[in-house]
């Protein structure tokens, strides 16, 4: 009786081991993951602050993570932009594009942004003509982001006002399906960016819709691995 429980207890010695090993090295993966996200993308330190910011807590648009390196990695140095919803995104896309027309309702964060804000920004403050406002402009955009309320009529707006060439930026295209359905049904190519992003602790999409006509130039120097890449 004393050597079949001495086999037993042996057994699950050895399972128990087996299991503890193999629960470490899990472990041990998940936190070189989490340090990835945590310290390469900047999320911590974005999450401590709750500021959209990268690794070098530089401004970036509070963008799904593979949606702000896609759009890093484009030349849109000649493009006109609209963004209705002022903030980082203004300060990234400032650097990025020819001349940025932005369009915030909230009086508050307009007067914040405001602060802050480069010299190629047209930043305007609107209410009740939040939606309308960027007809005012009069111009053709060969970007559009739709990031602050009203956000379906805006997407009517977008593609009234949309150039030939461009492309619209939506972000939480998730909780807009039907947003998403209007620039499908329109002719429009639709390019997901699901993932985690800053100050969230959960992940969401931020997708582009292209025309089909659209020109997209890369910059020229492009990154030859991603952020946390490596073997």
């Amino acid at each position: 009786m004393n050597f079949i429980k001495k086999v037993i207890k042996e057994i699950f010695d050895s399972v128990g081991f087996k299991i503890e090993k193999k629960s470490s090295k899990n472990n041990l993966n998940l936190t070189k993951a989490s340090k990835v996200l945590e310290y390469e993308y900047g999320h911590l330190e974005s999450k401590k602050t709750k500021t959209s910011i990268g690794v070098n807590k530089e401004p970036v648009p509070w963008f799904t993570y593979p949606a702000i390196e896609y759009l890093s990695q484009l030349d849109l140095s000649d493009l006109i932009m609209l963004e209705w919803g002022a903030g980082n995104s203004s300060i990234f896309f400032s650097k990025k594009v020819k001349k940025l027309f932005s369009i915030e309702h909230n009086k508050e964060w307009y007067d914040l942004v405001k602060t802050n804000k480069p010299i190629n920004n047209e930043l305007i403050y609107a209410d009740e003509d939040y939606v309308k406002k960027a007809e005012e402009f009069q111009k053709r955009f060969d970007v559009i982001l739709i990031d602050g309320i009203k956000r379906e009529d805006c997407a009517k707006a977008a593609l009234r006002l949309l150039s030939k060439n461009g492309f619209i930026i939506l972000d939480n295209c998730d909780r807009h399906p039907e947003i998403a359905d209007m620039f499908r049904e329109t002719g429009f190519i639709e390019v997901d960016f699901h993932g985690f992003g800053p100050i969230n602790e959960y992940t969401w999409t931020t997708s582009l819709f292209l025309r089909r006509s659209v020109e997209l130039k890369p910059l020229s120097f492009q990154p030859k691995i991603p952020i946390g890449g490596g073997y």
